[in-house]
């Protein structure tokens, strides 16, 4: 399945459907506008120019965002250089499963991590109950 930013100058194919989705609160992935689904590498085919940013207020931060350079849209995150440097075998990606068209969601659990109030150390909690994306419950 294939989904694209607003302007579709960016596209991300996937190979299958995720296991799940984070709809995370945290600061990031609030403000990146993303509910992330994960995969290896090898299951994710990106095409189009991205911009990358990585957070500045953490000292090592383990993700990369990719945005779409015409219209913004965050497409998917790889692993920070700081982050491959402690695990040389990282291997994956998160993409943003709202680049993606709701019909292609549907039977996907949606999950909703407390990121805001997560220490960063062992599992975090999650906010409020899990939803499977159906066509009457719609990403």
């Amino acid at each position: 399945m294939t989904g694209s930013c607003v302007c579709g100058a960016v596209s991300v194919s996937l190979k299958t459907k995720p296991e799940f989705i984070h709809e995370c609160n945290c600061g990031l992935c609030r403000k990146a506008g993303a509910g992330w689904g994960y995969f290896s590498s090898s299951e994710v085919t990106t095409t189009g120019e991205t911009s990358q940013f990585e957070r500045k207020d953490k000292s090592q931060p383990s993700a990369t965002l990719h945005f779409c350079k015409t219209c913004g849209t965050t497409t998917h995150f790889t692993p920070s250089q700081a982050y491959l440097q402690e695990n040389p075998s990282a291997n994956h990606i998160g993409v943003n499963m709202k680049l993606f068209a709701p019909s292609d969601l549907d039977g996907i659990e949606v999950r909703y991590p407390n990121g805001a109030g997560w220490s960063g150390e062992g599992r975090f909690e999650y906010r409020r109950d899990a939803i499977t994306i159906s066509v009457d419950t719609p990403y």
